[in-house]
């Protein structure tokens, strides 16, 4: 399958957010700036993947784009672990001082949510469909839409719950 449709989709995400933080925000270009448009991006990108999947089931006008869910989901995931990696130095080099229950539980279920995103990253190929059985591995796939809510609440309970 050709990963050019989801690239440039995804791509513009990302730009989009870039111009918003850069440009409407007004914030420098630095690792905050980076981290902050990638894990964006992979919600929305990782949001598209789902959203394909459940459409071409109930709409009969997205079915032809449902096998690009794989892509979506990959690229997602990727930008999600290059999240990762941003900020678990900046979160051990912070001296904020205390923790709050928030940020604990933030850090919690996204810690769950990447966890599950990285089993159907891992297990999203045909050798491991046909390793599980199809019930299966569509059961782990499914799984994902926990992982998403997970990553919800992560989103909503960032900065001390400020999106409360």
């Amino acid at each position: 399958m050709s990963y050019k449709v989801p690239a440039i989709i995804s791509a513009l995400i990302a730009g989009i957010f870039a111009w918003y933080y850069f440009i409407v925000l007004g914030r420098p270009i630095g690792i905050q700036f980076i981290n902050a448009t990638v894990a964006f991006s992979s919600v929305i990108i990782i949001g598209i993947s789902f959203l394909l999947g459940s459409l071409a089931k109930f709409v009969k006008q997205f079915s032809p784009f449902a096998h690009y869910r794989k892509e979506f989901g990959l690229i997602g995931f990727g930008l999600a672990a290059l999240h990762v990696v941003l900020v678990v130095p900046n979160m051990l080099a912070d001296d904020g001082g205390a923790v709050g229950f928030a940020e604990v539980a933030s850090l919690a279920v996204a810690a769950v949510a990447f966890m599950i995103f990285l089993l159907i990253a891992l297990t999203s190929t045909a050798s491991w469909m046909k390793t599980l059985g199809y019930e299966n591995w569509q059961g782990l796939q499914r799984t994902g839409y926990i992982a998403f809510v997970l990553v919800l609440f992560h989103v909503v309970l960032l900065d001390k719950g400020a999106f409360l």
